[in-house]
């Protein structure tokens, strides 16, 4: 049974501190029994939205209502939304080849569609952008969140030139490129190295290249002569990489696509 959290209050806004008190669950059959319209809401979180138990990934400020009709199957892709950036990430994913729901995960997993965030490093916006970063792209990361995203994108298209000539399969490219942009992509292109030497394969990420990101933590590996950029804890990267293609292949469920793309 899909659990949906739905707000009954009518005010337009809430606050963060009280939204305890504004929730209330209801399965689908309880919901269509109420036969009216209700209205779901996030708050910059996912907390509210659940299916089997896991966060999905969606973010809305204020969605808006929908009715309940009979042998309607309520899913949040009816919607046709992931979060109110999907235009400007619809446009900016055409530029780097991707299906925009790829992007869109990869957005979700770096700031959760909080274009304010700031980490603790000074990574900021939509797409976790170091300001030192936009400056090489002539991008002011802060400006804007199209601004942001316009510099997480040049970003991409630089992991694309280092990577599309190493790794011919497309699918497998976008995982080291995902990689990549967690960690950077020396660290990466050290665990290739260490993949070969061990007789592993180079371009394969799962089993493979993810295997020896890991194993960069450790004394022997990461002062191999083969390795350039030192130590480096890969289990962020690594559970990164296979967050965002798990949220993807979701994404892929229950929004449709407007057109084919390589991954």
């Amino acid at each position: 049974m899909l659990l949906v959290t739905v707000f009954t209050s009518c005010s337009d806004h809430h606050s963060s501190k009280n939204l305890n008190k504004n929730i209330v669950s209801f399965d689908t059959d309880s919901i269509r029994k109420k036969e009216r319209s209700v209205s779901v809401t996030d708050f910059n979180s996912t907390d509210y939205f659940i299916f089997r138990g896991e966060s999905m990934g969606f973010n809305f400020d204020l969605l808006k209502s929908f009715p309940v009709e009979e042998n309607h199957e309520l899913t949040f892709g009816n919607w046709g939304k992931i979060s109110r950036y999907d235009d400007m990430i619809r446009k900016f994913s055409a530029n780097i080849n991707w299906d925009w729901r790829l992007l869109a995960s990869l957005i979700y997993q770096e700031s959760n569609f909080d274009p304010s965030v700031e980490s603790y490093r000074g990574a900021f916006g939509l797409m976790q952008i170091m300001p030192a970063t936009g400056k090489i792209f002539g991008v002011d990361i802060t400006s804007s969140p199209e601004n942001n995203l316009k510099a997480g994108i040049h970003y991409i298209l630089w992991l694309h030139s280092i990577f599309d000539p190493r790794i011919t399969d497309e699918k497998e490219r976008i995982s080291f490129i995902l990689a990549a942009y967690n960690a950077g992509p020396g660290h990466v292109i050290d665990a290739m190295k260490l993949a070969e030497k061990n007789g592993m394969n180079p371009y394969k990420w799962d089993g493979s290249v993810a295997t020896w990101l890991l194993k960069k933590s450790e004394r022997q590996f990461y002062n191999d002569t083969v390795v350039k950029n030192g130590y480096f804890r890969g289990t962020e990267s690594v559970h990164f990489v296979s967050q965002v293609l798990e949220r993807f292949e979701h994404y892929k469920s229950i929004i449709p696509e407007e057109k084919n793309h390589p991954f």
